[in-house]
């Protein structure tokens, strides 16, 4: 499992189940750090800027073992 990923997403507790919203994942905190801070918000997984897209930011999370589920640690919006 990878420790880190980032999305392309709205605002939220957990990251989106699908794949399409990924950016990037990694096993480590300063790759993903990089990625989240080199990435823009207001597109979707694809990096369109059209539609309902305008809301979405980018979010970092974290895999939670005891949860078994990716908890969102940092979101940004554009």
């Amino acid at each position: 499992m990878n420790d880190y990923r980032v999305d392309r997403a709205r605002e939220g507790l957990s990251p989106p189940c699908g794949m399409n919203s990924i950016v990037y994942v990694s096993e480590s905190l300063n790759d993903a750090l990089r990625v989240f801070h080199a990435t823009t918000g207001g597109k979707d997984g694809w990096g369109n800027s059209h539609g309902d897209y305008a809301d979405y930011g980018v979010m970092l999370s974290m895999w939670h073992p005891e949860r078994n589920a990716y908890i969102t640690k940092r979101w940004k919006s554009k």
